[in-house]
This record gives C-alpha cells, structure tokens and sequence, in this order.
C-alpha cells in the first residue's frame, strides 16, 4: 500500500477545509463549551445573557486570554463611538451559547466601523482585520442585527468622530511629555 493512502487523503482534505469559514464554525460546535461570563469581564458582563461560547468567534481558548483581549477595547467604548459597539463586540468575545453559533451581521460591523475606525485612526489604532466586515454574514442570513435605531433616523445620536480630542499639545520638555503620558489612561 501507498504511504498514508485514505487516512492521508482525508487529512489533507481536513486541512484545506480549515481555511474556510465554514470549517471554524463547525470546529468551534464540537469542541466548545458554555460558561457564565465572569464579573471581571467588563465589556460583556451584564450585556443581556449569561453565558458565553468558549474559544469564542475571536479564536480565544482561555477566559484569560478573553478577559485580557476584551478589555483593551473599553478606552473605545467609553468614547462612545457607536451605540451598538457594545452588542458588536461582546458577539465575537462573549457569543451567546446557542445551539449554533451567531454571527454579527455584515451591516452591523459596517455600522460600528464607520463611527469607531476614525477614533481608533485618531489614536494611532487602525480598523483590526481581525474585524473584517466582509466575514460576516449578509442581513438576510441568521445574524446579529443592529439594536440602535436606524442611522438615518433624526433622533439618534450618533457621534461624530474628530481628533480634536486627542490631538497632541507640544510639550517643551521631556517632564512635560512624562506628565501628559501619565495623565492619560491608557
């Protein structure tokens, strides 16, 4: 017999299957479980339900490695960028243990992007690929949808994003420059 023959063949094709999106999804079903979400995790904690998917749609595989990654976003949230930035989030970090998994909707990434990536710009921070819209589902699939009222609706408050916040003042010295660094939170 040839080297490997069927149960090398079926490795391969399990291989190039992994690349899909579809093959991480049914991966994540079989090999994940639920757990409540802990107090520590402040982006999602008392987001609506209570228990999360581990990994998560993000690929984390600890509640460590969620807490720590999650809370990194927080500094945007209270910017207050978009109001559905919150639900957006907490889908890929914490998504809610169903019998399959949920996505965001492609247009509710969309919306969260076009307010929050000129802040994050502001800040040096690009959009992350890692939140690349175009690997949501469409709205007519099953998905997260916006919560917030449509964008084109005249009594949402939508932000608008500007650098004037976090323009940088020239410093003369370098203890000036240590001061405004240690005045920030970070």
């Amino acid at each position: 017999s040839r080297l490997g023959g069927p149960w090398l063949l079926g490795l391969l094709a399990r291989l190039l299957l992994w690349g899909s999106p579809g093959a991480w999804a049914s991966y994540l079903r079989r090999s994940s479980s639920c757990m409540p979400i802990p107090h520590r995790m402040a982006l999602c904690y008392d987001i609506g339900y209570s228990e999360m998917r581990i990994p998560n749609l993000l690929e984390h595989e600890t509640v460590t490695e969620v807490i720590q990654q999650s809370s990194s976003w927080l500094p945007l949230l209270a910017r207050e960028c978009h109001p559905d930035a919150r639900i957006f989030l907490c889908s890929l970090f914490a998504p809610i243990c169903l019998d399959r998994l949920i996505y965001p909707c492609r247009s509710l990434c969309e919306a969260v992007k076009r307010s929050c990536a000129p802040v994050m710009a502001c800040y040096g921070y690009p959009w992350p690929e890692i939140l690349n819209c175009n690997k949501f589902p469409a709205d007519h699939e099953l998905c997260i949808a916006a919560v917030s009222m449509d964008e084109n609706s005249s009594s949402r408050r939508m932000p608008r994003a500007s650098c004037k916040d976090c323009e940088l003042e020239e410093a003369s010295t370098a203890r000036e420059i240590l001061e405004s660094l240690c005045a920030n939170d970070f």
